[in-house]
């Protein structure tokens, strides 16, 4: 029951972010010609979806990247186990200022990242690895940030895509909490428009649009909480022996 309650609960409230998050780009973001978004939205709800309504759930986990905190960007990663040693998850960060349109130096973007992870002998301590799929609309310019080359002496505002893989390890801090290290890499594709601002400095200036390939580090240090969804098939043939023995004393 508490797995039935719990993960519709979650799923709402994952629901809800998406709407939430689509209705918030309208207003942060000046235009989005790509629909790609609604479709990645989709699909990742729909993976949320079977995964949290899934019988072999085992646990929930909420994790926060506070290496990507550090660029003033708030993220959360919801992850669901089905066995000690596959997870399925879904990162999103969000990050809408400086909100001012003619604010030269920017860095807004959405980011959302389905991912899945093998852990070596355990997801909560030791070696993993994983694969993540990579989707960000971005607007981000007069900035010398690594990722978004180029953008020094102009505003760049599009989207991208992206495969990767990571490595990663976790140590146990508590009963249910972990911090992971991640390393990884990623490959993708932009497309975006380019502004710059007129010699009134009232206005951007569009100068055309790009396209381009791109190598994209991947960097983690995350705190995790773990939540039991339901007792593993081991822990409960422990508890119903326990219960017989007890029932026969």
């Amino acid at each position: 029951m508490f797995f039935d309650i719990s993960g519709g609960v979650i799923l709402l409230l994952y629901v809800l972010f998406h709407i939430f998050a689509l209705k918030a780009t309208k207003h942060v973001f000046m235009h989005m010609k790509s629909r790609f978004i609604v479709i990645l939205h989709t699909f990742t709800t729909l993976l949320m979806l079977s995964v949290v309504s899934g019988a072999k759930a085992q646990e929930l986990t909420l994790s926060n990247n506070l290496l990507y905190d550090a660029t003033l960007t708030p993220n959360l990663r919801i992850g669901i186990a089905d066995s000690s040693r596959w997870s399925y998850g879904v990162t999103v960060g969000f990050r809408h200022w400086p909100i001012g349109n003619l604010t030269k130096t920017k860095w807004r973007h959405l980011l959302i990242s389905p991912e899945v992870r093998f852990g070596k002998d355990s997801l909560q301590t030791g070696h993993f690895f994983g694969m993540n799929a990579i989707y960000s609309h971005f607007n981000a310019g007069y900035s010398d940030f690594v990722i978004y080359k180029g953008v020094k002496d102009e505003r760049r505002q599009g989207d991208l895509v992206a495969l990767g893989a990571f490595y990663g390890y976790s140590w146990r801090l508590g009963r249910r909490w972990t911090m992971e290290a991640v390393v990884g890499a990623a490959v993708g594709y932009a497309w975006y428009d380019r502004f710059v601002i007129n010699s009134r400095g009232d206005d951007w200036d569009p100068i055309g649009d790009d396209k381009s390939f791109f190598v994209l580090p991947q960097l983690g240090l995350n705190i995790v909480y773990h939540i039991p969804l339901k007792k593993s098939k081991g822990s409960q043939k422990e508890e119903n022996m326990k219960q017989h023995i007890s029932i026969n004393q």
